[in-house]
């Protein structure tokens, strides 16, 4: 399904075993019979999965993405079929890019860079990427004002300290790894002698609130999720993260792929403290 999310979008009607082809041929170079054949016989189970996950990002906040015509058919299309929709197709076709840039990040560094990115675009006022090291399972760190730009980030005047791990894996991030977080944050409002170095005096004089937040590559388990809301926790995924670079913040005038990459590469490297090999 992440697969169909980093296509362009295109005119016109499309069945969903015909997108996922499409998307499969984008991700690997070509589809094989097994392709084919796994599509055609879960294309009910695909449609349906790619329904419900199009509905939970709208539900977060993010923009949609499909028009879902006929479920006996198991006909789509994009949603850019009215004129007032033009902004709305820009955004998907930026998206797209985005997330095609985010997949050919070099490393696990590049990940954590654009977690700072992804907070400077939500309206952080301070932000820290930590050094390379053991630095605790923090990859970032930020402040956000009370009333920050993006609305994401709303508090009762002393803004709110964000503290964040980029997890730039292959498979959905399992439960343990939010568990482990959790020693992290405590051990930040417990004021540990051990995270002094790790933490700017910027971050550890503020009296605002702590909020953890994850940016993962590939999503999260179910039980990560349910962990995660237990604790307050923000988790995004590189579909989220591909929408806040490239459609918050003035990006109207780029037209092309290569200007929208090459702003995206600029925005990085305004953040860098050691910049990746």
């Amino acid at each position: 399904m992440n697969a169909v999310f980093r296509l362009p979008p295109s005119e016109g009607e499309i069945t969903i075993d015909a997108l996922c082809l499409r998307a499969l041929k984008k991700l690997k170079g070509q589809v094989t019979i097994a392709d084919e054949e796994y599509i055609s016989r879960f294309k009910k189970a695909l449609y349906s999965a790619l329904k419900e996950s199009d509905h939970q990002h709208v539900a977060c906040g993010g923009i949609s993405t499909f028009e879902y015509t006929n479920s006996i058919l198991l006909k789509l299309r994009w949603n850019i079929q009215s004129l007032t929709d033009r902004r709305h197709r820009a955004k998907l076709e930026r998206r797209a890019v985005a997330i095609d840039w985010i997949d050919r990040l070099k490393d696990d560094r590049h990940y954590e860079y654009l977690g700072g990115l992804l907070m400077r675009k939500l309206g952080a006022s301070r932000i820290h990427v930590t050094p390379k090291g053991n630095e605790f399972g923090i990859d970032f760190l930020a402040i956000a004002p009370a009333f920050s730009r993006s609305g994401m980030f709303l508090s009762k005047g002393r803004g709110i300290r964000i503290v964040g791990q980029s997890k730039y894996y292959n498979h959905p991030v399992a439960r343990d790894k939010i568990q482990a977080f959790n020693d992290v944050m405590n051990s930040i409002r417990n004021n540990k002698e051990e995270l002094i170095r790790v933490l700017p005096s910027w971050f550890r004089s503020s009296p605002a609130p702590l909020l953890g937040c994850f940016v993962a590559h590939s999503g999260y388990q179910s039980g990560a999720r349910k962990s995660a809301e237990q604790n307050g926790y923000l988790l995004l995924d590189t579909r989220a993260a591909g929408e806040i670079v490239s459609c918050v913040g003035k990006m109207d005038h780029l037209r092309e792929e290569d200007d929208v990459i090459r702003h995206l590469w600029e925005e990085i490297g305004m953040l860098l403290i050691d910049k990746p090999e």
